[in-house]
């Protein structure tokens, strides 16, 4: 008898605690952090570790991660369905808040949610402007757009040619992404660098045409992205990014910089780069003050990037004469993004910290 008491006892004990746990986390705000591509892009990567940082004790929330992975597939019927499927997590999940990341996230999803009172909306990662979302007029939305470093890279390029202004070439993929960048950069200021055009290709041949053309035409060739390269007009898979990174790097006729952190990472030279740990920190910071001081998210005003980041592989940089001040590599170095091995094996050589 008392065993059976001691046995009725112990599941009471461990039903309460279970009941207890349920309505703990039920008492916890829900947020649901959506994200265009798929976890193992460096860019997405990286704007979690920013996130993480910036939420804190994320045992406050109630979290839970989406990735629509479109990167990898960026056809229309795979958009138009990895839309559906986040709009129904949101419709069934119900969050308080919506962490969308970069332009497929919002043109899919998110926009739908515009002056929902139930839901808030923090955007990062907007190449572009935020009027096609309807989040220009919206009483429920805040965020942080995304933008090329063009004064960063500027410099860096014009201290790393000497005494002549820098001839330089932009060679990226048609991807969408790519062209509200490109739109940016063709706006922007690059005196007294000289922009000597663009090319934004479709495939793979056509991207190693533009390549090897840049021969007499530029000193430097500048890419936003690559990722997007179908293998011929007549084959629509896509081009490995490491394979079309270690053939630039071996063909090109100039030094390539990136704006990603993501082309020195799979075996390029030097990129001036986007933050994306300040896309995740600042969006963060705002859903904060969303959730935990009750600030409406219209009342806190839009942001644009501050910081850039620096990634270099030295070896190559020595292979094209190509030298910037300690200050740069410092950086790098600090933040772990200093490559000391320029070999090209895998595109993902080690690190020295």
């Amino acid at each position: 008898m008392k065993r059976h008491v001691s046995t009725a006892l112990a599941a009471l004990f461990v039903v309460a605690i279970a009941g207890l746990a349920v309505h703990h986390n039920m008492g916890k705000p829900k947020v649901l952090i959506l994200h265009s591509y798929g976890p193992d892009y460096a860019w997405t990567r990286d704007v979690d570790t920013g996130l993480r940082r910036g939420l804190g004790d994320v045992r406050r929330y109630s979290l839970r991660w989406h990735y629509m992975d479109l990167k990898r597939h960026p056809w229309p019927a795979s958009r138009k369905a990895a839309g559906v499927q986040a709009r129904r997590i949101i419709d069934e999940w119900k969050p308080e808040l919506v962490i969308a990341v970069d332009d497929d996230a919002q043109q899919y999803a998110a926009k739908y949610y515009v002056n929902r009172p139930d839901i808030r909306i923090v955007f990062a990662g907007i190449n572009g402007s935020i009027e096609p979302y309807g989040y220009d007029k919206a009483r429920n939305v805040t965020g942080v757009l995304e933008r090329p470093p063009v004064q960063a890279l500027r410099d860096a390029l014009l201290l790393a040619s000497g005494s002549r202004p820098p001839r330089i070439v932009e060679i990226s993929d048609d991807s969408e992404s790519v062209r509200r960048d490109h739109e940016f950069m063709n706006k922007a200021d690059w005196a007294p660098a000289i922009r000597t055009g663009s090319e934004l290709v479709g495939t793979w041949p056509a991207w190693q045409r533009a390549i090897l053309a840049a021969a007499g035409k530029a000193d430097v060739i500048v890419t936003v992205n690559y990722r997007q390269l179908r293998r011929s007009e007549h084959d629509a898979r896509l081009m490995p990014p490491e394979e079309v990174v270690r053939w630039t790097v071996e063909h090109a006729p100039v030094p390539v910089v990136g704006i990603n952190g993501f082309f020195v990472e799979e075996g390029g030279m030097l990129a001036i780069a986007k933050s994306p740990f300040e896309q995740g920190e600042d969006a963060a910071a705002m859903a904060r003050r969303i959730l935990d001081e009750g600030i409406p998210a219209g009342d806190i005003p839009v942001e644009t990037p501050r910081q850039f980041v620096v990634l270099m592989r030295p070896r190559l940089m020595a292979r094209h004469g190509l030298r910037l001040p300690e200050i740069y590599e410092a950086f790098a170095r600090a933040t772990n993004n200093y490559f000391a091995d320029a070999a090209q094996t895998t595109g993902l050589d080690a690190k020295q910290p």
